[in-house]
């Protein structure tokens, strides 16, 4: 097995599982970012609507902002996947401005 692997070019995960790793500096495969792009969609969403707002959680623009970036930069993204997180990162950034108009007039 381990020579499949070296003469290949394939490595593999320890334990019983055999999906393939990322190489080292490389970046995971797209096939693994629509789940989270699918939960950070949901939470700005929620977040946005004043959901956690009532619970005494504002929206953290930092936070979901460096969310996306680090999906965006240890990813190999397709086209519809960056489409959607350039919309999510312009929602974010018309809640920013909303949040600031709101608490200015305040």
């Amino acid at each position: 097995m381990l020579c499949q692997q070296a003469i290949h070019g394939v490595r593999m995960m320890s334990g019983t599982t055999r999906e393939a790793t990322v190489q080292r500096g490389g970046r995971r495969p797209a096939s693994l970012v629509d789940s989270q792009l699918q939960h950070l969609e949901s939470m700005v969403e929620y977040l946005a609507r004043g959901g956690a707002a009532e619970g005494g959680h504002p929206l953290d623009h930092e936070y979901w902002e460096k969310r996306l970036r680090v999906l965006e930069e240890t990813h190999e993204l397709i086209a519809s996947q960056r489409r959607r997180l350039s919309r999510l990162s312009d929602r974010l950034a018309g809640e920013l401005r909303i949040g600031l108009k709101e608490r200015d007039a305040a």
